[in-house]
């Protein structure tokens, strides 16, 4: 019997000295790579860039989530509290609103593992099985729900647009935003337009839920 051998092996150094060069001449100041995982996985493992003084804005950790400091120095900060982090360094992210700024150029790899619901929950789930699987009010029969609270601001549209395009015909995606993703749609339209139905499912206070549907 053939065992097919999934392992895979990257040089974060390598990746790390990318990131950083590109990060220095954007405009944005930053540079990130998603080096394991994806909308099918529960562990996502990103490598950000950034350029002194750049920050990751704002955002609510409802995951377990780490961040390992690979170049530079780093502070991260929650609830009033912050803890500063060197090369090497290797933080564990609170619960609640998490935010990072970079001291001096520096590089992080941030490790988060998605919180799936359990069976028969009712309230929205983390992107991981299909919802027909899973007892979740709103959902249609075919329909994948991904929780982009639990996605970093900096990169949450890069990781919602790439579950859009893995998106097969006959099956929708639910998105969970904490705030009505009006840009995100636009930009959207934008680069894909008239590729996706798009409808709303709920629409806050708590949350906004939008579906999409290959057009």
């Amino acid at each position: 019997m053939k065992v097919e051998n999934d392992m895979q092996k990257k040089s974060l150094t390598a990746l790390a000295r990318h990131h950083l060069n590109h990060a220095r001449d954007a405009s944005s100041g930053r540079s990130a790579e998603t080096v394991y995982g994806g909308h099918v996985h529960v562990l996502r493992q990103t490598l950000i860039a950034l350029r002194a003084g750049q920050r990751l804005g704002e955002h609510d950790n409802l995951a377990e989530a780490t961040v390992q400091v690979l170049e530079g120095r780093v502070v991260l900060t929650s609830g009033g509290a912050s803890w500063s982090g060197w090369c090497g360094d290797l933080i564990t992210m609170p619960p609640g609103r998490n935010s990072l700024e970079a001291v001096e150029d520096a590089v992080i790899l941030l490790t988060v593992a998605k919180l799936i619901a359990p069976e028969r929950s009712p309230g929205p789930i983390a992107l991981g099985r299909p919802a027909a699987d899973w007892a979740v009010d709103g959902a249609a029969p075919e329909t994948i729900v991904l929780d982009a609270r639990t996605i970093p601001h900096a990169i949450r549209y890069a990781a919602i647009f790439g579950a859009l395009d893995a998106v097969a015909p006959g099956f929708a995606l639910d998105v969970i935003e904490p705030h009505d993703p009006q840009r995100m749609l636009a930009e959207l339209q934008q680069s894909q337009p008239d590729t996706y139905d798009v409808s709303y499912i709920e629409r806050g206070p708590e949350f906004w839920r939008v579906r999409f549907s290959r057009a």
